[in-house]
């Protein structure tokens, strides 16, 4: 039998670089267009949930092949952190810093400072509020394992999800019962939006730590077949405005297919074998990590700043999604190829090495 601690997943090593870039898509799709937004509701939404299950999963995989349960969780923990010091504190928050104290002139520096805690420490900064849930997820599921209290990780996944579904689908009904209208005013007061550790991080982590447990498997023609239906069921999510007009859409919306559609996509990773060798898949996960974490200050304070200044384009319509995709994909693969070579132990932590 094949010990899983020098298991290569290659399959899952390339769907994450795929999902990454699904991630930048949906990042530079920056319009009102109806057709642009199908694009980033229908195919990049469920991309970020598929990093969690894999999380979830290789989670699993390390705490069973672990000598000391204890000894690899902090290590695992400590990673998390680090990074998160690297990229969210040391890189983007001083862009994140300038942005609130420009948008706050005239609040007070006690205020501004606990909004910055806030932004910073307890949502996450930009795209690393997905450090933030993964931390505080694992965790909860390291307390699960170390319990045996699969029955609170269950537990944990369907409250999860359906505080996320109560949230994002139907707070316009539901804040008409005083309990919802408390809850969810605790919610934005806490994180602003559904991306944390009660909706995202514990529901998709913990599907891709049981996924692993249990050994789950289906065919990868099923596992296709799935994210195709569930594929066809978020556009008709997303379109359901449009076919049913009504006032109740102005402050709900349906929109769950994208679950089955990231964990159809991980099923469909976890059976693919592609011919590459392990030093392969290993820098294939990296790109997929550096790109992830570099893409937003690429496109966001870089490109966007440099295009909006030096040209008369249109920068936010439609015809400019494709070209900025391209120059913030080239520009992350040009920034990482020199880390990677150098292979500095400090560098390093940029590509999650």
């Amino acid at each position: 039998m094949e010990n899983k601690s020098s298991k290569v997943y290659t399959g899952i090593d390339v769907f994450k670089l795929i999902a990454a870039v699904m991630i930048v898509l949906l990042h530079t799709i920056e319009t009102t267009n109806y057709y642009a937004c199908l694009i980033k509701e229908v195919f990049t939404r469920f991309a970020v949930p598929f990093f969690f299950i894999a999380s979830g999963f290789f989670l699993y995989n390390g705490l069973e092949c672990a000598s000391n349960k204890g000894e690899y969780f902090r290590k695992y923990e400590k990673n998390i952190l680090i990074i998160f010091g690297v990229w969210a504190i040391i890189i983007y928050s001083p862009f994140v810093i300038y942005e609130y104290i420009t948008n706050n002139s005239g609040e007070s520096v006690i205020k501004i400072i606990a909004i910055l805690i806030r932004r910073i420490l307890v949502i996450g900064p930009g795209p690393y509020w997905y450090l933030v849930a993964l931390f505080w997820a694992a965790v909860f599921i390291y307390f699960c394992y170390t319990r045996n209290k699969e029955n609170i990780l269950w537990g944990g996944i369907v409250i999860g999800f359906c505080m996320q579904i109560a949230y994002v689908c139907f707070r316009g009904v539901l804040s008409e019962v005083t309990f919802f209208n408390y809850f969810f005013k605790g919610i934005y007061g806490i994180f602003s939006w559904e991306y944390n550790v009660f909706m995202y991080g514990i529901p998709f982590m913990g599907i891709g730590y049981l996924l692993n447990k249990k050994r789950a498997q289906v065919k990868s023609k099923i596992a296709l077949m799935i994210l195709i239906i569930c594929t066809i069921l978020s556009a008709v999510e997303y379109s359901l405005p449009k076919i049913f007009p009504s006032v109740f859409w102005e402050e709900n919306k349906i929109f769950v297919a994208f679950i089955g559609q990231a964990i159809a996509y991980f099923l469909l990773a976890q059976n693919k074998n592609f011919d590459i060798s392990k030093k392969e898949s290993l820098t294939i996960r990296q790109l997929s990590s550096f790109i992830y974490f570099s893409h937003v200050i690429l496109l966001y304070n870089i490109l966007n700043p440099i295009l909006g200044k030096y040209t008369n384009l249109s920068i936010f319509e439609p015809r400019m999604i494709f070209p900025k995709l391209i120059i913030v994909i080239v520009a992350c693969i040009s920034l990482f190829w020199p880390i990677k070579k150098i292979n500095n132990k400090y560098l390093n932590i940029l590509i999650n090495g």
